[in-house]
């Protein structure tokens, strides 16, 4: 999988400490969203909106977006 974007040291983990018993906890919060970022190809299924045909592809690259902290925001391909 190719990342585009990617950060390799993002902010919020130099800015924030993780707290154990903070159901908000910032840095879980933006460590999950990290997490989330596939790391191996994955397949889609698409619906072709004329014909209706689903066909499907393989996602090698994606491209990451993110906050001012640096968090992962979201990823989409093209």
């Amino acid at each position: 999988m190719k990342l585009n974007k990617e950060i390799k040291n993002p902010k919020w983990k130099n800015i924030f400490k993780h707290e154990p018993n903070n159901i908000d906890c910032k840095h879980c919060k933006f460590q999950k969203a990290e997490d989330s970022i596939p790391r191996k190809d994955f397949e889609v299924k698409e619906t072709n909106q004329k014909t209706n045909e689903i066909t499907s592809r393989t996602i090698k690259e994606i491209t990451l977006d993110y906050d001012d902290n640096e968090c992962v925001r979201g990823w989409f391909w093209s």
